[in-house]
């Protein structure tokens, strides 16, 4: 009769025998008297070490060292361009507020003047992840533009502004293997009636 070991059964007699081999040295040590020192022989001693050592160090059906480091490493890298995707889906999400913020400034000023910049670079200035902001608006202007505005829109109007910024993508220490452009539009209409 043969015995064949593969697989996890092969990891449960490693362990059986790891078990065996603690509890079989003192079961054959002599029961000695008073007089009587306790020692083990060395002879057997050595053969159960390197059975043991023989038995443990078979990597027959098991994952080795190589490869297990290998999917920590991929495992990592994995991770951490999740992480950096999640940062650039973030810097979208607040694109999207900064535009939606830029219009509701257009919208009750009537066009665009200094607050609308000051708006922006405050706005522009707390988003992560992005980074060259702009913006570009879409309109049809007033013309004469009124005093203390750069542009001026109409009332009943449609605007739509564009606000993009450049997102890089890679992983750890920044290493920046892509570069992503974002963009983030959003549409509005003039509330301001000007003479």
């Amino acid at each position: 009769m043969s015995v064949s070991f593969s697989g996890s059964g092969f990891f449960a007699v490693k362990v059986v025998v790891i078990i065996i081999i603690k509890k079989v040295p003192t079961a054959l040590l002599p029961i000695c008297s008073a007089n009587c020192e306790w020692k083990r022989p060395d002879r057997r001693s050595f053969l159960w070490n390197k059975k043991i050592r023989r038995i443990l160090n078979n990597d027959r059906a098991e994952a080795n060292y190589f490869s297990a480091v290998l999917f920590i490493f991929i495992a990592v890298l994995l991770l951490a361009f999740i992480m950096n995707l999640f940062s650039i889906i973030s810097a979208k999400q607040e694109l999207d507020l900064c535009a939606d913020q830029m219009v509701k400034q257009i919208q009750l000023s009537g066009g665009i003047n200094s607050e609308t910049n000051q708006l922006f670079n405050f706005l522009s200035s707390e988003i992560k992840g992005a980074e060259n902001i702009s913006y570009n608006i879409d309109a049809s202007y007033k013309s004469p533009t009124p005093f203390g505005m750069y542009s001026a829109i109409q009332l009943g109007s449609p605007f739509y502004i564009t606000i993009q910024g450049d997102a890089k993508l890679g992983g750890f220490w920044n290493l920046n293997l892509i570069r992503i452009t974002i963009v983030s539009k959003a549409a509005g209409v003039s509330e301001h009636y000007w003479k």
